[in-house]
């Protein structure tokens, strides 16, 4: 395996004038519907050509925090992926913000605006969309950065199964895509924990709630030709109705291989998403019960460090090629820490970083851009990537071991960001 070419950025940046433990928050959010009807995201057998309408409308919620001097913003989008290293530079060199999270929810009912890996788009309405998305996200950020003010952070966890593993092992022992299950069958392992991140005013009132849950977007299937959030979209309109004042946001985690276990497949548009719907309001009563369960988290004087790094990794099937891969491990005063992944994850890599991170609160963003390089596809686990099947031996691109090598790096970057790494040997 080739050596990771590395461009390391650690963001240390303590204010000896900011108030000890004093956390600041902004909130904003726009539309990103597009106004013409492009082709649709995902499903090779989709069963009409471009959108024909919108159903519900697609949006992007930004989140900026600042802590001990250090802004990050974390931004959730409606789409199936999104890179976009101009839009991270732009927020980097002229709001002063150096850590850009944009994470996409995946789901399927989003346009197509991206080109296979780092090939150039030669799509005129690809690329207006993507600049409308620069323009209109920027434009977000800023705005939410406007609106800074004390906050504090509380944290939740819950657990609702809404998923099945969809890599079923066969009788040749190689496992194969199960893609719909209308029979509801709970298969495989799933991660079914979901995270809230909530951000409060110094009141108590709601700012932001983020829902970190790892399940594939795909409610609805290739007979839906409408623009839609799919659950997501249900399940934050829901929350942000039983928390009025709260920005609710959602984080797709490591849903590489978990479909839902609720699928829309009639080709009756009210069954179908009435099915969404469904799907949506049962996470949305959990997550509006877990949340009232939400603990304080201290915050101190770091403030918020992260470690960005490019890993170049080889082509699985071509390996004169390779691959630079973007990722970023943030750390908000030692207690909450995020690694973010640009691609489809699989869920075992979810949750060995939420086992061995040392930390009370690790979040694994699965599907987030944050650091140059390209997007990464299916990102399978060894295990996985050897018994085969969809996203584990087809339709993936990157070496054997990188799902692991990743994770390592992830691991080492919060180790240093911990302060845990020293300059000479320690004591026997």
């Amino acid at each position: 395996m080739r050596t990771a070419s590395a461009i390391v950025l650690t963001l240390l940046l303590l204010t000896a004038s900011a108030a000890h433990g004093e956390l600041r928050a902004g909130v904003a959010r726009v539309e990103i519907t597009p106004a013409t009807l492009m082709s649709m995201y995902g499903y090779a057998n989709r069963k009409c050509g471009p959108a024909n309408g919108t159903h519900d409308p697609l949006m992007a919620k930004v989140l900026v925090l600042e802590a001990a001097g250090s802004r990050m913003a974390i931004v959730t989008m409606d789409l199936g992926s999104m890179v976009s290293d101009t839009l991270r530079q732009d927020v980097a060199s002229k709001l002063g913000i150096p850590i850009l999270l944009q994470s996409a929810s995946h789901t399927h009912s989003a346009p197509s605006f991206l080109p296979f890996g780092s090939a150039p788009s030669t799509n005129d309405a690809a690329l207006a969309y993507r600049a409308e998305l620069d323009a209109k996200i920027f434009g977000a950020i800023a705005a939410a950065a406007r609106t800074m003010a004390p906050a504090t952070l509380s944290v939740a966890h819950g657990s609702l199964r809404l998923g099945y593993n969809r890599l079923l092992p066969r009788d040749d022992g190689r496992t194969r895509a199960l893609f719909d299950n209308l029979e509801r069958v709970p298969y495989g392992p799933v991660d079914p924990e979901f995270v809230l991140l909530r951000v409060d005013d110094t009141s108590g009132n709601p700012r932001a709630l983020l829902i970190h849950y790892a399940t594939h977007a795909v409610v609805l299937g290739p007979t839906n030709c409408k623009y839609s959030a799919d659950y997501p979209g249900v399940l934050q309109a829901k929350t942000e109705a039983a928390l009025p004042g709260a920005q609710v946001m959602f984080v797709q985690g490591g849903a590489g291989d978990i479909n839902p276990i609720f699928m829309a497949r009639s080709g009756d548009e009210e069954k179908d998403f009435g099915v969404v719907q469904k799907m949506g309001e049962l996470l949305a009563e959990e997550v509006v019960r877990t949340n009232r369960t939400a603990t304080p988290v201290p915050m101190g004087a770091e403030g918020i460090t992260a470690t960005s790094e490019i890993v170049t990794v080889k082509d699985r099937w071509d390996a004169a090629q390779s691959i630079d891969l973007g990722i970023t491990t943030v750390l908000i005063n030692r207690t909450i820490a995020i690694a973010a992944w640009p691609g489809e994850v699989m869920h075992r890599l979810q949750t060995e970083w939420k086992a061995r991170a040392e930390v009370p609160v690790p979040l694994f963003y699965g599907y987030t851009f944050s650091n140059g390089g390209t997007w990464a596809g299916y990102v399978p686990d060894l295990r996985t990537a050897a018994h085969g099947g969809y996203g584990a031996d087809a339709s993936t691109r990157v070496e054997v071991g990188t799902g692991e090598r990743l994770l390592e790096r992830h691991l080492v970057n919060l180790y240093g960001l911990l302060g845990m790494w020293m300059d000479k040997q320690g004591k026997p």
